[in-house]
Order: C-alpha cells, then sequence, then structure tokens
C-alpha cells in the first residue's frame, strides 16, 4: 500500500524531503502557509502595519557555506551561473531549479497553514490546515515538518526595557542599513547576524557598538584565495585526532585574520562553539568603525544601555542579534522539546533521536533544525534520506528505550565539548552525523568501499575519487556515491570537475543530469 505524507513547509528542508518521498513512491504533499517557495530564503519585507514577518532574511546576507559544499547531493550549482557565496536571491533562483528538475512544484498546496496536527491510534496523523476555502482535515500515514527554527525570535528578558526611548528591535525584523544611517547603535551578540548587521550599519552609523559576552571566533570565507570549506577536509575532521585538527585550524585563522582584538578573542576552543564566518568584520574593528565591549546588559536606561562593566553606552538603536527559539506551534509540545537535559536546561533543548524523531511519538520526523560548522541543505536531505528509509522500512528504528538513552548520550557529548548555550542544543559534526545518518542505507562514502572501487573500475578515476573525497573541499557528491539513493554517474562527475576548480559543469554532469530529466529526474 502507498503511503500517505504530509511536509509541511516548503524551503530547504521540505523540498529535499518531498523529492526523496516521491523518489521513494509515496504520495506526498507539501503544505506551505506562504505563496512561494524557499522558506526563510525568501526574502519578506515586514508588513507596514504589525511589524510582523516570516522570514529572517536581510537583503545582504551571504551564505556562510560556499557554493561547492552547499548544493544537494545530486543537483550541483552550476560555477558559471551561481558565484562562490551566494546571496539569497541566487540560492532562492536554485531552489526553483531544483523544484522544477525534479517536478515537485505540483505536489505543493500554497497558502494552506497547518493548524494543528494529532497522532491516532495505529500512528497515523490527523492534521487540521487553513487555507482560503476553509479549515479541512486530513488523515496521513507520517507527517516532516520542516518549518525549520529560525521563525521565533528569542528575547532574553533585560531589565528596563521599557525604560528605553529609542528604537529596540531583533535582528529578524532588519532588513538594510539605511534606515540607521548617522545614528549611534549597539548590536547585542556576536553570531552570524550580529556580525553581518554591524559590519552592514558601520560606515553608515554615528557610532556602532557589539556588545558579547564571551567573545568568539571570526573566521574569513576566503583564505589564501580559496574558500575556507577547503581547509576542512573529511580527512581532518575523521582521521586525524581532534587536538591536531584544532590546533591547525586556529593557526590558521590566526595567520590569516591575525590575533582576535582582547574583546573577541574567546575562552573556549576554535570548534567548541559555532563560528563566525565574515571577512570584514574585525578590519572595521581595526579601522574604528566597529567599538566591541566584552561585557553583559545590567539594564536598559532611557538613553541607551548600562553594561555589567560599568560602560555607559548612550545610543539611539539597540539590535538584539540573540537567536530563535525551537518551536512547533503545531505539532504537540511533547513531540520535539526535552522536558530536561543533561547539557543546558533551555527551550531549546529538544527530544529527538537523532535531532529527527521522538521516541514518544511514532510517524513523525523533524527535518532541519541544526546547528553545525556547514551548509545545511545537504544535511537536510540526509536525513530526509534516513526518515523515509525508515518508512520504507529499509531498516528499523532501535526501541524506545535505546533511543532515549541516544538522546542521553549526545546531550552528554554536547556538556563535554560545546559552550553551554542555548546555540549549541542542536549542534552536529557535519561528517560524524552524515555518516551516522547513512549508515543503515549503506551510504556513507568510507575510506574501504571508495578504496575497494580502485579494483572494480577505472583505478585512476577510482582513486581521483578517493583523494577529493577525503582530502578535498567536502563537496556533497561524495553522499550519492554508495548505497540507497546513489546515483554514482552525477555524484563522481560533480566530485571530479569540483576537485579540479571547473569553472562551469562538465560535460559529464550535463550528460548525468539529461539522463535524469529523461528519467523523470527519480521522481513519478
Amino acid at each position: 500500500m502507498t503511503l500517505k505524507v504530509l511536509i509541511v513547509g516548503a524551503g530547504v528542508s521540505g523540498l529535499a524531503t518531498l523529492k526523496e518521498c516521491l523518489a521513494a513512491g509515496f504520495e506526498a504533499t507539501i503544505f506551505e502557509a506562504q505563496g512561494h517557495i524557499g522558506g526563510q530564503w525568501q526574502y519578506t519585507d515586514p508588513d507596514p502595519v504589525t511589524g510582523e514577518v516570516h522570514s529572517s532574511i536581510y537583503q545582504g546576507i551571504i551564505f556562510n557555506s560556499c557554493r561547492d559544499t552547499s548544493s544537494f547531493s545530486d543537483f550541483p550549482m552550476d560555477p558559471a551561473s551561481y558565484s562562490v557565496y551566494t546571496g539569497h536571491k541566487q540560492f532562492v533562483q536554485y531552489l526553483h531549479e531544483y523544484a522544477k528538475f525534479f517536478n515537485l512544484m505540483s505536489h505543493i498546496k500554497f497558502s494552506t497553514r497547518v493548524m494543528k496536527c494529532v497522532q491516532l491510534e495505529g500512528g497515523k496523523w490527523e492534521i487540521t490546515s487553513s487555507a482560503e476555502e476553509g479549515a479541512k482535515t486530513g488523515t496521513y500515514d507520517a507527517l516532516f515538518a520542516c518549518t525549520g527554527h529560525n521563525t521565533t525570535p528569542f528575547i532574553p528578558q533585560f531589565q528596563g526595557v521599557a525604560d528605553f526611548k529609542g528604537q529596540f528591535i531583533h535582528s529578524h525584523v532588519y532588513r538594510t542599513p539605511g534606515a540607521f544611517e548617522g545614528k549611534k547603535v549597539a548590536v547585542i551578540g556576536v553570531g552570524s547576524s550580529a556580525v553581518d548587521i554591524a559590519s552592514e550599519i558601520a560606515p553608515q552609523a554615528k557610532e556602532l557598538h557589539v556588545i558579547t559576552r564571551k567573545g568568539g571566533w571570526i573566521i574569513p570565507r576566503f583564505v589564501f584565495g580559496k574558500p575556507v570549506e577547503a581547509f576542512d577536509s573529511r580527512f581532518a575532521a575523521t582521521v586525524l585526532p581532534s587536538a591536531i585538527t584544532k590546533w591547525a585550524q586556529t593557526k590558521l585563522c590566526n595567520l590569516v585574520m591575525g590575533e582576535l582584538p582582547p574583546e573577541l578573542k574567546p575562552k573556549h576552543g576554535i570548534l567548541e562553539a559555532n563560528a563566525t564566518v565574515r571577512s570584514d568584520f574585525v578590519e572595521k574593528i581595526q579601522v574604528g568603525l566597529i567599538t566591541p565591549h566584552r561585557a553583559g546588559i545590567e539594564k536598559f536606561a532611557e538613553n541607551g544601555l548600562l553594561l555589567n562593566n560599568g560602560t555607559e553606552l548612550d545610543v539611539d538603536v539597540i539590535i538584539a542579534c540573540t537567536g530563535y527559539l525551537i518551536e512547533f506551534p503545531y505539532l504537540p509540545e511533547d513531540s520535539y522539546r526535552a522536558k530536561k537535559s543533561l547539557f543546558i536546561d533551555s527551550p531549546n533543548s529538544v527530544n529527538l533521536y537523532e535531532l529527527v524523531t521522538p521516541p514518544n511519538y511514532q510517524n513523525l520526523f523533524i527535518i532541519g533544525i541544526l546547528e553545525l560548522p556547514g551548509p545545511l541543505p545537504p544535511m537536510a536531505e540526509i536525513q530526509a534520506r534516513w526518515s523515509v528509509g525508515i518508512l520504507a522500512k529499509k531498516f528499523n528504528l532501535p526501541t524506545r528505550e535505546q533511543m532515549s538513552k541516544s538522546i542521553e548520550e549526545f546531550q552528554q557529548h554536547l556538556a563535554k565539548n560545546y559552550v553551554h548555550s542555548d546555540r549549541h542544543t542542536v549542534t552536529i559534526e557535519p561528517f560524524q552525523y552524515a555518516d551516522r545518518l547513512l549508515r543503515p542505507l549503506h551510504a556513507n562514502p568510507t575510506f574501504g568501499a571508495l578504496f575497494r572501487k580502485i579494483f572494480t573500475s577505472n583505478p585512476f578515476r577510482a582513486l581521483s575519487v578517493l583523494n577529493a573525497v577525503y582530502m578535498g573541499i567536502p563537496s556533497s557528491g561524495q553522499f550519492r556515491l554508495l548505497g540507497e539513493g546513489a546515483d554514482q554517474e552525477i555524484a563522481v562527475a560533480s566530485i571530479l570537475r569540483i576537485a579540479k576548480g571547473g569553472k562551469e559543469l562538465s560535460k559529464e554532469e550535463k550528460e548525468a543530469l539529461r539522463k535524469m530529466r529523461e528519467d523523470g529526474a527519480s521522481v513519478p
């Protein structure tokens, strides 16, 4: 019997999930609340009356990971059409090309908001949705939640906020720097959005202050003319001892960027927190456009901020870059939120086996709520492949008790290896995580499996692939080389073209894509 599956959200995770479900022969549909695909990456302006907005994307945003690592594993970005690091317009264009190539659009119902999901006896889901024609209820064999975790801003309970006479916003509603010209601005935080926004506003502002309690590692997009990911190979991440990898990456960062200003230099190691990618932020500090402060917020005052080191800041605007809450208002809260955690007591602690499925509910899969030093698209795709493998009975989940134990072990791992922060409750090491999920599908690109290809196929080509996968930039094609869902033709072609630095899709890639299109792009 064909499984009937509902996917909530048509962003990166939802599109990848739909493609995998259709490839498995499921009857799959996306309900998308907005009128377009792209999710968070589709830029929208805040409502002029309410100020509310779905997307957190600002005009100047640039992907933190490069083109060659950020594509889905069987649909490479063409270097002739996409820059090394893409902005939101280019990336949404890529998602449209992906959706068109794999015939996904006809399976999406737009302007349809999921309101409530109830688990029925036997594991099915009763879904209530709302659209222009009114509310409807339907029953599905499985449910995928793909609405991400950057929609509900988290703002700490700062003392004295009501006393502040200036403008106080969360980074969620920031769009362009022009509105802050000539103003004195304070940015709270030193994560990706904080550093981007500070760097954009600083040249136009009268003053720009960045406030950080713990500091953080700032790394450039390019190192010696190459994307920074070129120095984060599978060999370094999975074969070398982690102490050597951390030492080498720290030395490389200091060599390229110089020693961080003392206000930014963290006590934690470079791999113990999510690093921030921006090439010009430190330079703007060094030339006086940005003033950093290593302190916490004591309280808001009428004309600015009092920091807990005694510093008083007279500012017109305060921008809180303080992250987001993991929330799925249409799901039962106990289906994803942890009551307690061995890592940190946080509303962002989740009770999900492999950060995907809860032990206490059946046939529910949450895709894309990850923090990682790398791109989300290939990881969300791997989560979808793993989940579809479960539904297609390619392998079985552990028992409920085993899943709960695994969740505890993951929380203990976070507590041992990462800064205790709300931001790190869903942090993964990309290679290890990907390999773990792909292993039951026999799709993890192990050294042994790739080495054996030298004796069973063209030895020079196989050796080139092995070298590129383990020593080269971690392109996503490596996840399609083996096992369930493999497509060796497009995978090998894209891996080798990227390794050679090709400036456009190779003839082999174009031929592989042409065959995929003729075959219906693996979608019925």
